[in-house]
């Protein structure tokens, strides 16, 4: 998955650079999960979400909102904010 992720934000970057817009990842890549699943909280969901938001950065994206959960009515708001604050700091700089 990690392999498939990176080439496809490596993609997106060049594709983005050749017609001089920004790049953005929008919310979804690791996967538009129903609003109770509980996979983008565990360990493998967080991992993928965190290596996707290094490589967007890496490759100069302009913004990124790796997970579906990523909305402040989800419940990972409220089961994991430590993480979803360390994580948007990386984006932000914060």
């Amino acid at each position: 998955m990690r392999q498939t992720l990176a080439l496809w934000v490596d993609s997106v970057a060049g594709f983005a650079r050749r017609r001089g817009i920004p790049a953005v990842l929008g919310e979804g890549v690791v996967g538009y999960t129903p609003l109770l699943t509980r996979f983008e909280e565990d360990a493998v969901g967080k991992d993928i979400a965190e290596f996707v938001v290094d490589r967007c950065l890496e490759a100069g994206f302009k913004g990124v909102v790796p997970t579906s959960n990523a909305a402040p009515h989800h419940p990972m708001w409220n089961t994991d904010r430590d993480w979803m604050r360390r994580v948007n700091a990386r984006i932000t700089g914060g």
